[in-house]
C-alpha cells in the first residue's frame, strides 16, 4: 500500500509523462482495483496515455455501465451466457488470438487488424468518460464511439451492441450469432461488447 501511496504522489504531481513511463508504472499496479484508483486520481490519463502503443487480442468482453445492484448481480450470470456467442462470432470472421490487434500512435491514428481486414483512422479520447471517439478511413464505417479500459496490462474495448455488429460486418458477412447476442440484450440498457486485449511487446 506504501509503494502505492508513491506512485499516486508521483502521477499527481507529474504533468506529462511518456507512454513507457505509464507502462513502467502499469506493472506496478498489478491489481485491477489500483489501476482503476489510479485513473480516476489522475482524472482519466492514466488510460489516455497508456493505451499508446500495440495490443493483441485475447477474449471477447462484455461491460455493464450501470450503477443498477441488480444489474451487477445478474451480469456475471449474462456475461457467461454472452462470451461464447461472441467468440463463435468473431472466429467466424477470423477475429482470434494472434490474429487481431489494434496500435493506437500518440499522434491519434490507430491501425486496426481485425482478422484479414486492415482499418485505419483516428481517434481521441475523453479521459473523464473513457470514451473514445473513431474516425474510420472507410467511408463504410465512418465514425463510431467506444469505451476504453486499462486493468494493469490489459485494455477492455467495447462498443455499443449496434455498433459493434456495424464494425464486425465491415469485417466479414452479416453473422447469426451476433442477432442472437443482439436479441438478448435488447432490454438491457448500457451494455458495451467489445475485446479484451493484452499489451505487446
Amino acid at each position: 500500500m506504501k509503494r502505492l501511496y508513491c506512485i499516486l504522489l508521483l502521477l499527481l504531481g507529474t504533468t506529462t509523462l511518456s507512454a513507457q513511463s505509464w507502462d513502467d508504472i502499469l506493472k506496478e499496479l498489478t491489481s485491477g482495483a489500483a489501476t482503476e484508483l489510479v485513473d480516476q486520481l489522475t482524472g482519466g490519463k492514466l488510460t489516455a496515455t497508456a493505451i499508446q502503443g500495440t495490443w493483441n487480442y485475447k477474449e471477447p468482453a462484455v461491460r455493464f455501465e450501470s450503477d443498477d445492484m441488480l444489474s451487477n448481480l445478474s451480469s456475471s450470470a449474462i456475461e457467461s451466457t454472452i462470451t461464447p456467442k461472441l467468440e463463435k462470432a468473431y472466429q467466424f470472421v477470423g477475429i482470434k488470438a494472434g490474429a487481431a490487434s489494434f496500435t493506437f500512435q500518440s499522434d491519434n491514428t490507430f491501425t486496426a487488424t481485425l482478422g484479414k481486414k486492415e482499418l485505419k483512422g483516428t481517434y481521441t479520447f475523453d479521459p473523464e468518460s473513457h470514451t473514445m471517439q473513431f474516425s474510420f478511413d472507410a467511408k463504410l464505417l465512418g465514425s463510431m464511439s467506444a469505451k476504453a479500459y486499462i486493468d494493469g496490462s490489459k485494455l477492455q474495448l467495447v462498443f455499443p451492441v449496434n455498433k459493434l455488429l456495424q464494425l464486425i460486418k465491415s469485417v466479414g458477412s452479416n453473422i447469426s450469432y451476433l442477432q442472437t447476442i443482439i436479441k438478448m440484450l435488447e432490454n438491457y440498457e448500457s451494455v458495451y461488447l467489445g475485446f479484451g486485449f493484452e499489451r505487446g511487446a
